[in-house]
């Protein structure tokens, strides 16, 4: 065949897929539907120094945290992590802008970060917590220009705090905060910080009694409906009265999370934050828990019978560690959120469960209580920590550390993800949908490459065609009207490139209705 067949009577063909059907073609819906993966471009702002002889490597110590902020006033978002920070659009560094976050051994002592306007000033200033050389829960506040020291504010000095919880508990301006304890001690019950309009800026109070939903992981959330936020545990939800600062919480202990694979009865920690959202679209929110250093994670689909509330627990992932933070933002910009979580890399200096497993980073769509995953890092660890292994330390090993932010930080207008981890600190830019075209290789051109041989012969040019207009497929077009342009149903098209060709296993079938 040399030239385009048009069949101009009603059909249908089963193997063009430009030929729509009524009841929809699942080849062809795929082939014209909208790209489903986003492009990230992941850019490394910092990371440590892999120099074994001074006991700095590629896996740390670096901070973990990271929190996003105008720092500068300059109207760009810019990064703060650990003692330091990175002004855009360059990522200028400057370190040592704040006391806490100090190296000690492998790590480095700071296991959250946020930011909040504590004082009022029209500035955002930065909490952070810490477990080991200055325990409890901070906040810093920005003096307003580069290169002056942040002023160091102690919330609360305990140990065995594992970061804090930024959100509305009082039912004021949103900037209350939930500390996180994950040790139990004698006399210890959750405490929350309720933000005041002057020095000393907080308010505590007592969330509940002894102990009772004291573990690895919290977050805050509406969970019955009555328009005022919940605090939720890993054990249960304390339940928000009237007045929030005034009266007591009460608790509910409807739900256990334990980890992927844990013995019956035994309870695990989560990660922080817990999540609340509906995720089957009920109008009933669910809760999103990640197993802080075990494996899994999981949803609880809340459920109303006969005026009872339960939960029931669904598994999203039970192969992946340490999905030690998460964070919910629109990255596709179709207004509904997407679930953005990873795991930890090296968690207690390697020690952890599934150290070695890969290490990556994940975002899910979720509807109707499906979740879809994609990835936006996935990296092996085991071949780097072989013995005697030679090969140079990845540059991009990303993990999610415990704590990562989102925010459009380049103002395109779509939500970009940052993480840090002992690897460094990485930004991964939203660039939309691939276009699902062609771009100019990169790539060394073949014929630099010394002895190359041309073994394919030059192609015969395509016959010219009046108007020079193209098909889809880029050759000339056979017939005045493009294919496109037919109606969606009742014709077929058939098309070479100029070589010989044999079409097989055409079926050609009159449409229902047709003379």
């Amino acid at each position: 065949m040399k030239k385009w067949l048009a069949v101009l009577l009603p059909v249908c063909a089963s193997f063009c897929l430009l030929v729509s059907r009524p009841t929809g073609s699942p080849a062809a819906e795929e082939a014209t539907a909208a790209p489903k993966e986003l492009v990230f471009d992941v850019v490394k702002i910092d990371g440590p120094v892999h120099d074994p002889a001074r006991h700095t490597y590629w896996f740390g110590p670096f901070a973990e945290c990271s929190s996003v902020l105008d720092i500068d006033g300059d109207g760009k978002l810019d990064i703060a992590a650990g003692r330091n920070y990175y002004l855009a659009p360059n990522w200028t560094k400057h370190s040592d802008y704040r006391d806490g976050a100090q190296t000690n051994g492998p790590d480095v002592d700071d296991n959250y970060e946020s930011t909040l306007d504590v004082n009022n000033d029209g500035r955002m200033d930065v909490i952070s917590s810490g477990w080991m050389l200055r325990q409890g829960v901070w906040w810093y506040e920005n003096p307003g220009k580069p290169g002056v020291k942040w002023e160091s504010h102690a919330l609360v000095q305990a140990d065995g705090v594992e970061g804090a919880v930024v959100g509305n508990l009082a039912g004021h301006d949103g900037k209350d905060v939930l500390v996180n304890y994950f040790a139990r001690k004698p006399g210890r019950g959750l405490i929350w910080f309720e933000h005041i309009n002057q020095a000393p800026w907080f308010r505590q109070h007592t969330l509940g009694p002894e102990n009772v939903g004291v573990s690895h992981g919290s977050g805050i959330g509406d969970i019955n409906g009555d328009g005022r936020n919940d605090v939720v545990t890993a054990s249960g939800w304390f339940e928000a009265p009237e007045r929030p600062a005034e009266q007591p919480w009460i608790w509910h202990p409807d739900y256990d999370f334990a980890p992927a694979g844990a013995p019956e009865g035994r309870s695990g920690g989560a990660g922080l934050p817990i999540l609340v959202t509906d995720v089957n679209g009920d109008g009933l929110n669910d809760i999103i828990i990640g197993s802080d250093h075990g494996y899994g994670l999981a949803w609880y689909e809340q459920k109303m019978t006969g005026g009872k509330r339960s939960f029931v627990k669904h598994w999203i992932e039970t192969d992946y560690p340490t999905i030690h933070t998460m964070a919910l933002a629109d990255l596709d910009g179709d207004g509904r959120p997407e679930l953005i979580a990873g795991k930890q890399l090296l968690a207690h200096n390697g020690g952890d469960v599934g150290a070695l497993d890969p290490v990556f980073v994940f975002y899910y769509k979720f509807s109707n209580g499906r979740f879809e995953r994609h990835v936006l890092s996935y990296s092996y660890l085991e071949p780097y920590f072989r013995p005697g292994n030679k090969e140079l330390p990845p540059g991009y090993a990303i993990g999610v550390g415990m704590r990562l932010s989102t925010a459009d930080l380049d103002g395109n207008g779509r939500t970009d993800v940052v993480v840090a981890c002992r690897s460094g600190l990485y930004v991964f830019f939203n660039k939309g949908y691939s276009p699902r075209t062609s771009v100019p290789s990169p790539l060394p051109d073949r014929n630099s490459y010394p002895g190359n041989v041309q073994w394919e012969a030059p192609r015969k040019a395509p016959r010219p065609v009046a108007g020079g207009s193209q098909s889809p497929a880029g050759s000339p077009k056979k017939f005045a009207k493009p294919l496109q342009e037919f109606a969606r149903s009742g014709y077929a098209g058939l098309q070479d490139n100029g070589s010989p060709a044999w079409y097989r296993n055409i079926r050609i079938k009159t449409l229902n209705g047709a003379r």
